[in-house]
């Protein structure tokens, strides 16, 4: 009981540390209302600000789709992480030393067994993170180091952007990292997992990477999650190396310098994507720091997913070759249906950034071709023209029948309607015919969506088993309302306990919030929302909590009178549906159940008038009515 409680204890000091507003806003553009910060929700499709961030509450709600939670839930959901990983990253940045706790994320079980040939993430990312301090500490060798700084002088990197981008270096030894991280007790089978070490077929390991430029990529949660090698001597193959994937990497979700880029990207609303770690870290030396890479595949639907939370448009690099202009074509089909812009930059003379802005005036030219991008969509119908000028007539119906099935495979449907409109009109002046005739002709030649296999939609957040506001029962809207204010349980005392123990609940989430909240009420600490979030382990149940207390905060409107109104309402119903089997036709007032109010009763017209008010104070919703209940009424 005493580890549970300090487990308890550091959550509540990492939460207390950590502003969820903040946290949230790195991310996301977030736009003040009221007490309340909206933003587009990141964990589904629905485009509209729909998800709120409660800062006195420490708690973020979608109204859309559900998700919510504190602080932990939001990393662990956004950035894939298990509980524990979320609980460590946010304490290492609030500055907090946590309790030793042995127990698992379900519930049982040591953390970590050193022996396992099965590694998690976290154990992936610690030895990421031992890995990265030795690649550092061997660019800054006077012996081990030299030739990698050489090699970064001539690209003019300088020592700001090798600490920025956190470079290192790999010895020329077959076995340097792998003889140092050893030797503290880390085993080569976990270095092979991460991609550091592989396994010689005559027993033994050997480094992954030797003689390099080490590039390490690091997450937007500042994680080094696997590592980009260039070679130093130019007789070495492969030019570039990187880590395999594994469950911390996945290459297709990946950009290079997001961290240090998501900031400026929503600043300026626009995201630079390249290719190349030097031509990323070249962009952001001249200044032009909303710049990131894929890491050697082409742009993925992840990708999308990843760049539409950050901004509204983005610019893709490319030379202006056939292999430019079908690497084009495949990102307009990306972003096709995301509400994005997609524009394509070609650069002068089909120079990459890095030779470009180390060139006379190169950030000058750089900025125009940035500037001068042309929408994706219009680059596409350019080059079909060009094709078409050259078909004869029989030709060009075929051709532009084949366009017109491959953009209704990518999504044309699902695009915006007044966006759908410019295409098909946009589409009839090439072909010389009416916008009735290509609609038709769309209709033909639409066909289910073609579905990739690098396009299957992510879960981010795993599905709770979620009611409607418009299901939840009184005993469910009680419990809500002293999630928001526990201060109520010295209005309404054994009322409130009698209707929200756990046993009064047939849904399992709501049961295990109630469960939770006595728990700290009978321990005599304070029940504040805050508290039982970081009591819950269970991640639907934080989900089910948030959402009670954000569904009452919209009901009552933030009023803190209305909200007490709204409690002994949902008490008396709750009592007289519990008593239902006696009295069918038991009218409210007779409800077995007496709840004593502090306040005297006063007016209608003056708690109308005190509603009004407030409701005027905290800008309220309009369309939200203030509402007297009989119980202190005139």
């Amino acid at each position: 009981m005493a580890l549970l409680k300090s487990a308890i204890d550091d959550r509540q000091r990492v939460l207390d540390e950590t502003d969820i507003v903040h946290l949230v806003g790195e991310r996301l553009a977030l736009k003040a209302r009221g007490r309340e910060y909206v933003c587009i929700c990141p964990f589904h499709d629905d485009h509209k600000p729909s998800m709120c961030v409660v800062p006195h509450k420490q708690i973020y709600h979608c109204f859309s789709c559900g998700a919510g939670g504190n602080a932990f839930d939001f990393v662990m959901n956004y950035h894939k992480m298990t509980f524990r990983e979320s609980l460590e990253l946010l304490a290492q940045r609030a500055g907090i030393e946590l309790t030793p706790w042995r127990k698992n994320d379900d519930g049982g079980g040591d953390d970590f067994d050193p022996d396992s040939p099965a590694f998690t993430r976290a154990d992936i990312a610690q030895v990421n993170r031992a890995a990265l301090d030795f690649f550092c500490a061997i660019l800054k060798h006077e012996q081990h180091g030299a030739t990698a700084r050489d090699a970064l002088t001539k690209r003019t990197i300088d020592e700001g952007l090798i600490e920025s981008f956190q470079l290192g270096a790999a010895p020329d030894r077959w076995d340097g990292l792998l003889a140092t991280l050893t030797q503290r007790g880390c085993s080569e089978d976990l270095l092979v997992a991460a991609g550091l070490a592989k396994h010689r077929d005559t027993g033994g390991a050997y480094d992954a990477f030797r003689n390099r430029i080490i590039f390490p990529i690091i997450d937007q949660a500042g994680r080094a999650i696997a590592f980009g090698a260039r070679r130093i001597d130019d007789a070495d193959e492969p030019k570039y190396l990187n880590s395999p994937e594994t469950s911390l990497f996945d290459k297709s979700a990946t950009l290079y310098g997001l961290h240090a880029a998501a900031r400026p990207i929503q600043e300026d609303g626009r995201a630079v994507v390249t290719e190349g770690y030097t031509d990323v870290i070249a962009c952001h030396a001249a200044g032009f720091t909303n710049v990131v890479a894929t890491l050697g595949t082409a742009l993925t639907p992840k990708h999308a997913r990843v760049l539409r939370r950050l901004c509204d448009t983005v610019v893709i690099l490319f030379d202006g070759d056939q292999a430019g202009a079908r690497a084009a074509d495949r990102a307009l089909e990306v972003f096709f249906a995301e509400p994005v812009d997609v524009k394509i930059a070609i650069l002068p003379d089909g120079a990459d950034p890095d030779e470009l802005l180390k060139s006379p005036e190169g950030s000058q030219r750089f900025r125009e071709a940035i500037d001068g991008a042309v929408d994706a969509l219009d680059y596409r119908f350019a080059r079909l023209g060009e094709r078409l000028s050259a078909m004869g007539l029989s030709a060009r119906a075929a051709a532009l029948r084949q366009d017109l099935i491959r953009l209704a495979e990518i999504g044309l449907n699902q695009v915006a309607p007044l966006r759908k409109q410019l295409i098909i009109r946009q589409i009839a002046a090439l072909a010389g015919v009416s916008e009735q005739t290509v609609l038709d002709e769309l209709r033909h030649a639409a066909r289910p969506r073609r579905t990739l296999s690098e396009s299957q939609p992510v879960s981010v957040v795993e599905p709770a088993e979620m009611l409607a506001p418009a299901e939840w029962s009184a005993a469910e809207h009680a419990l809500g309302c002293l999630l928001c204010e526990p201060g109520l349980l010295g209005t309404f005392g054994a009322a409130a306990r009698d209707v929200t123990i756990p046993g009064a609940y047939d849904w399992n989430p709501a049961r295990e919030v109630a469960r939770a909240f006595w728990e700290l009420v009978d321990a005599d600490d304070e029940p504040t929302l805050a508290r039982l979030l970081a009591a819950l382990e269970n991640a639907q149940a934080r989900q089910a909590a948030t959402s009670l207390a954000s569904e009452i905060e919209r009901v009552t409107d933030h009023d803190t009178d209305r909200l007490r109104e709204h409690l002994g309402g949902c008490l008396r119903t709750a009592a007289r549906q519990r008593h239902a089997h006696r009295d069918d036709n038991l009218p409210a007032e007779d409800a077995p159940l007496i709840i004593e109010t502090e306040h005297p009763t006063e007016s209608l017209a003056s708690r109308l008038a005190s509603v009004s008010r407030r409701h005027r104070e905290l800008e309220g919703n309009p369309a939200v009515l203030p509402r007297v209940s009989r119980s202190t009424g005139g």
